[in-house]
């Protein structure tokens, strides 16, 4: 199914680190990619982190890096399992004979099996946590006693003392991350490369040259952002991760119901006696809006909603805002909105045909076309937008008010345990990612990414402010960092 009520989150600390050990390396060395997300201790100077220089931005991040944390690592390892041509219903599994979804067929159902791991982390070295991160992880549930009692220990900066190496730790989790080889996705990927890169692998490079140079080696199959897709290829009304998160969820519900290409998840069956599984909850906590709602009753839940929350998934005032967070009301709304719009230029087009069959100009008609399937495109259902509102005419007076009542007082979004929040996030990102590989990947009878041709948005970095992405390439006057030669020659030593 596309659709799925929790997502189970395997909860790893210091005291069953080594117990989950084999199947949290067996989940990654057999993915077709790869989510991670961090929670950090805080990210430093807000102002120097959208620097308009790339270079001083990066710097800015690395220092912070270095005298920061990281309190939890998500990772959520998804493997394509199977390929249904819609066309004609034929599946396939991983080493059988597949079915192609050729150029103009209805597309493929891409299932994947996805493990998702929730690592609780404590720097053993002086850290600074800043009061606004510590203000907005506490709000959100997160443990800072269970943190200093449970966390998996780790020292940042290049290796320490090889000889007492642990071959069962974060570093060297890390390292079986780069290891196995396949792309690496993350929401706004460019904090979680750099605070990873310094805690997990070595000292960063003193310039972002030598840091891009070395992410090429480091990540071989490349890094997908999809906060980069979701802004400059799907262009969505807003792209932080919990919006974006729920509208794939309501689209893919659709397709799937319609026989249209989709991607759905499921997951393993765990043991009755396996006590280390969290269940986060997908399901929507308000009332559904009704796509016929009227003006007025549109304009007082719009005001309903905190207008911060709704454009950027934040607020300064935290749990104290009197407003509602609740993306799923915010995803209604949106949608109300691009369904008004979507009407207008329903209307004009037919008064346009109209004119076209008096003798009139139809010079406006391919612009229009465009902008109607960018809508199309944005919309959270599997039918247009414009027939949705359309051909719903029931009165909706008493439905209405009842909505407007449960959007005041619904709650802030789906329930997830705090303590998950990075493993929950990384998951969020993956299932992101497998939309996007069911939107604009063609399958052609391979299950490994690289055959899916998304090598147009691969490798593209998200950078706030800016309308160009940065480039995860190796410059042809840049060198790789000491450290990251060092490091890589003796892992490649090692896993030969």
């Amino acid at each position: 199914m596309a659709m799925f009520e929790t997502v189970p989150v395997v909860d790893v600390h210091k005291d069953n680190f080594k117990e989950i050990w084999p199947s949290l390396l067996l989940s990654i060395k057999t993915s077709t990619f790869i989510a991670m997300d961090t929670e950090l201790s805080g990210l430093g100077n807000r102002k120097a982190l959208i620097a308009k220089s790339i270079e001083d931005r990066y710097k800015s991040i690395a220092g912070s890096a270095k005298s920061r944390s990281i309190l939890s690592i998500g990772i959520s390892c998804f493997k394509l399992s199977s390929v249904t041509n819609l066309s004609t219903n034929e599946g396939t599994a991983s080493g059988q004979d597949v079915p192609q979804c050729p150029e103009g067929s209805r597309g493929c159902g891409w299932n994947f099996l996805v493990q998702t791991y929730n690592i609780t982390t404590l720097c053993e070295e002086d850290y600074v946590v800043e009061p606004g991160s510590l203000k907005f992880l506490v709000e959100h549930g997160f443990d800072f006693n269970r943190q200093y009692s449970k966390g998996v220990p780790y020292c940042r900066g290049n290796d320490k003392d090889e000889k007492k190496a642990d071959k069962m730790s974060l570093r060297q989790l890390f390292l079986e991350v780069l290891q196995a080889a396949c792309p690496i996705v993350f929401h706004n990927a460019l904090m979680d490369l750099v605070f990873l890169y310094e805690n997990l692998y070595a000292c960063t490079p003193q310039n972002m040259a030598s840091f891009l140079a070395d992410l090429t080696e480091m990540f071989p199959a490349g890094v997908f952002d999809t906060k980069y897709i979701t802004d400059f290829k799907h262009k969505m009304p807003a792209s932080y991760l919990e919006y974006v998160f729920r509208q794939c969820l309501r689209t893919n519900k659709e397709y799937a119901s319609s026989g249209r290409k989709h991607a759905w998840a499921s997951f393993p069956t765990y043991p009755e006696g396996f006590s280390h599984i969290t269940r986060c909850n997908c399901v929507r906590p308000g009332l559904a809006v009704p796509s016929n709602i009227d003006k007025d009753t549109q304009d007082k839940l719009k005001a309903t909603v905190c207008e911060s929350y709704a454009g950027h998934g934040w607020c300064s005032r935290g749990n104290s805002c009197t407003k509602s967070h609740d993306v799923d009301l915010i995803l209604d709304i949106d949608f109300l909105a691009q369904s008004k719009k979507s009407r207008k230029r329903k209307r004009r087009r037919d008064n346009q045909k109209t004119d076209v069959e008096n003798g009139g100009s139809t010079e406006q008609d391919q612009e229009e076309q465009e902008m109607e399937t960018n809508i199309a495109e944005m919309s959270l259902g599997a039918k247009e937008v414009s027939e949705m509102c359309e051909n719903d005419t029931s009165k909706t007076t008493d439905k209405s008010e009842a909505i407007l009542s449960g959007a005041v007082g619904n709650s802030k979004g789906p329930v997830v345990s705090g303590k998950h929040r990075a493993g929950f996030d990384a998951f969020m990102t993956g299932y992101i990612m497998a939309s996007y590989v069911s939107e604009y990947g063609t399958y052609s009878g391979s299950l490994k990414m690289e055959d899916v041709g998304l090598e147009h948005i691969r490798n593209l970095v998200y950078l706030t402010g800016k309308d160009i992405p940065l480039t995860v390439v190796k410059s042809g006057f840049a060198k790789t960092s000491k450290e990251h030669r060092e490091k890589f020659s003796k892992f490649c030593l090692q896993s030969s």
